[in-house]
């Protein structure tokens, strides 16, 4: 395996957006910084919307950020000198989300306690039977 390669040691070129008023510019690592909250979370999920989409539980690049970028002539060693990385495969899970919230047995027999107390005697003993049954 390749020994890691000390990240201060790397030089960027740094070109314009304006390129007929500026020229490109060669920098250290240590010269380059971004302000604060320039990156966050929203743009993120921005980044994400706009130049990938899911496939077959993938998240794959679009075709036209691939072409807009020349992206498919790039490599892993273009854009990161280390080796690339090896993933271990885990099978997907089948749950979307969260379960639901259930109500805690403290609330359930204030709800059951207010009911009976309307009247309602026979169809509340019904349903906490089944809730029981249900439990087990």
């Amino acid at each position: 395996k390749k020994a890691i390669i000390d990240p201060s040691l790397f030089k960027y070129k740094v070109q314009p957006i304006k390129k007929e008023l500026y020229e490109a510019v060669i920098v250290k690592a240590s010269q380059l910084s971004r302000r604060k909250h320039l990156f966050s979370r929203d743009r993120l999920k921005l980044f994400l919307k706009q130049h990938c989409e899911p496939h077959d539980g993938v998240i794959k690049t679009k075709a036209t950020s691939i072409a807009k970028y020349n992206l498919a002539e790039q490599n892993f060693s273009y854009f990161f000198p280390d080796d690339p990385p090896t993933f271990i495969f885990s099978p997907a899970s089948r749950r979307r989300g969260r379960p639901p919230k259930r109500a805690s047995t403290s609330l359930e027999d204030e709800i059951t306690a207010k009911q009976s107390t309307q009247g309602n005697k026979s169809k509340v003993a019904r349903e906490k039977t089944r809730f029981q049954k249900q439990k087990e």
